[in-house]
């Protein structure tokens, strides 16, 4: 056989996702459409990692709310605390629709 040969052999497939692995332990068979963190991933797996990501940012800004509403120095002045708390709120309802997301993006 040419090397020739096992390329064009090799190009006309289409490449896999590479996720390792699905909850149920098997490989992913769907043709990898997007590239995320270097891996070529099908969309519904592109659209999880995308979402978790999310996920992971959000909880991090509302751990800093909280975490600024716990100071006590902060709590003397009102006007701040009211802006904290609206906007951890606000995070915390961006949340629950990233959560929402990833469970969609799971079907």
């Amino acid at each position: 056989m040419s090397g020739r040969r096992i390329l064009t052999q090799h190009t006309r497939n289409q490449p896999s996702c590479e996720f390792d692995h699905t909850l149920t332990g098997e490989c992913c068979e769907k043709k990898g459409e997007a590239r995320r963190d270097g891996l070529l991933l099908c969309k519904s797996h592109a659209r999880q990692l995308e979402a978790q990501e999310h996920i992971d940012l959000l909880r991090g800004i509302v751990s800093c709310l909280e975490l600024c509403l716990s100071n006590l120095a902060l709590r003397r002045d009102t006007n701040l605390v009211d802006i904290l708390r609206a906007r951890r709120a606000g995070a915390t309802r961006e949340l629950e629709l990233a959560y929402q997301e990833l469970r969609q993006a799971a079907m």
